[in-house]
C-alpha cells in the first residue's frame, strides 16, 4: 500500500558516506587553519615578549646612563691666575694677572681604547665617558648612608668572558659584549692626586675577579649583558648656540670633550673656551642585541671579538645618522636581533654660557 505524499516527506533522510566524508574534510581543514593561526599568534606573542624580556636589561641600564649622568659635577671655581701661567705664585712678590675658571674634576668623553690607555679597540668600541658625582659610593661602615658622597663614574662596552664573576660550578665561559660601569668608592676617589685622565686610565683592569668580596669590591662591574655600542655626543642648548655659528654639535665635532682641555671657543672675552665647563647637553645612544643573537656571534667568534662593528664609525658628529645606518644594516646582515636606545640628556649642574 502507497503512503500519502505528506507522510513520505516527514521521515527522517540519512546523511550518504560522501557527505560524511565531506563534511569530516570541511572540519578538518577547519581545524587545521585554527591550530596554525592559534600556533602563529602564540609564536608571535612568545617573540614579542621573549624580546622585551631581553630588552629589559640594556633599557634599565640605559636608565642608569642618563640619569647618573644628570648628576655630573665640575665644582668650578675662580682664582688667581700668576704671570707664570699657574694659580701657584713663583714667589711673594709675583702678583694676580686676571681671573681663571678652575676646578680639580673632571668630565671626558671620546673614544674608549684611547680613554683606557690604547687598548684593543675591538674589545672596547666606540665611546666611554667618565665624570664625578655625588653618587655616594663607600665601602667603608658607617658611610653607607651618606648619599652626597663625591665619587667617579664611568661606563664604557667591552668584549670578553664571565670568568670574574661566574659560579664556580659552571665551567663554560660566555663571551659577550657588554656594557661596563666604573664606580670608584668616594675613598678611593683619587682624581685630587693625579693628572687629568689618570684616575680612570686603569678602569679596564680593575674589573671583578674571584677574589671580589664584601671587603674588596672590584671598581669596575658589568651593568648589562649584550650591549654592542655606546655613543656619547657632547652638545649645547640652542638658546647657547652662539658660538658654534647655529650647531648644536660645535663643542665635540668628532665626540671628543675634556673639561681640562681649552677645547674650543677661546676668544679675547674668555680665553678658556670650553674649559672646566660641563656641557649642557649629552645625547647617549646605547645598542643592544638579544640573546639569541649574542650566542650566535659567540659560537662563529669564540673569544675573539667579533667583526660586528664596521671600521672608522662615529668619528664626525656630521656623519651620526649615516654611521647608525650603516651599523645598523650590519647587525641586519649578520641577521643580529637589535635596539636602539637614545635620549638627550640635560646635565643639571652645567654653569654653561655663550662663548
Amino acid at each position: 500500500m502507497l503512503l500519502p505524499a505528506s507522510l513520505s516527506s516527514s521521515r527522517p533522510r540519512a546523511f550518504t558516506l560522501v557527505e560524511l566524508l565531506v563534511s569530516m574534510t570541511v572540519l578538518a581543514m577547519i581545524m587545521v587553519v585554527s591550530a596554525q593561526v592559534i600556533t602563529e599568534t602564540q609564536r608571535t606573542w612568545t617573540q614579542g615578549s621573549a624580546r622585551a624580556e631581553q630588552f629589559r636589561e640594556a633599557r634599565v641600564a640605559f636608565e642608569a646612563i642618563t640619569q647618573n649622568l644628570r648628576q655630573a659635577t665640575l665644582n668650578p671655581y675662580t682664582t688667581y691666575l700668576y704671570s707664570n701661567g699657574t694659580t701657584v705664585p713663583s714667589d711673594k712678590t709675583d702678583a694676580p694677572q686676571s681671573y681663571v675658571r678652575k676646578s680639580e674634576l673632571q668630565f671626558i668623553t671620546g673614544r674608549s681604547a684611547s680613554l683606557l690607555g690604547g687598548g684593543d679597540a675591538s674589545a672596547t668600541p666606540l665611546h666611554g665617558v667618565f665624570f664625578q658625582a655625588a653618587l655616594g659610593v663607600s665601602n667603608r661602615a658607617g658611610y653607607d648612608g651618606m648619599t652626597d658622597l663625591l665619587c667617579g663614574r664611568g661606563y664604557f662596552v667591552s668584549y670578553g668572558s664571565d670568568q670574574g664573576w661566574r659560579p664556580p660550578h659552571v665551567t663554560n665561559s660566555r663571551f659577550r659584549y657588554r656594557l661596563m660601569e666604573y664606580r670608584p668608592a668616594s675613598e678611593k676617589n683619587s682624581v685630587y692626586s693625579v693628572d687629568p685622565g689618570l684616575w680612570f686610565a686603569d678602569a679596564l683592569k680593575q674589573g671583578v675577579t674571584a677574589a671580589d668580596s664584601g671587603a674588596f669590591r672590584a671598581a669596575t662591574r658589568p651593568v648589562a649583558e649584550n650591549i654592542l655600542a655606546l655613543i656619547i655626543s657632547p652638545r649645547v642648548a640652542k638658546e647657547n648656540l652662539v658660538g658654534g655659528g647655529g650647531d648644536p654639535t660645535w663643542i665635540a665635532p668628532g665626540y671628543e670633550y675634556d673639561s681640562t682641555k681649552v677645547v674650543v671657543g677661546g676668544g679675547t672675552t674668555d680665553p678658556q673656551g670650553t674649559q672646566h665647563l660641563l656641557p649642557p647637553i649629552v645625547t647617549v645612544t646605547l645598542v643592544a642585541i638579544d640573546e639569541a643573537s649574542a650566542r650566535r656571534l659567540e659560537e662563529i667568534s669564540g673569544e675573539n671579538t667579533p667583526s660586528v662593528i664596521p671600521a672608522g664609525l662615529f668619528t664626525n658628529v656630521a656623519n651620526f645618522e649615516n654611521d647608525l645606518t650603516t651599523l645598523e644594516a650590519a647587525l641586519v646582515e649578520n641577521k643580529l636581533t637589535y635596539r636602539v636606545f637614545s635620549s638627550a640628556v640635560a646635565l643639571r649642574n652645567a654653569k654653561w654660557k655663550n662663548l
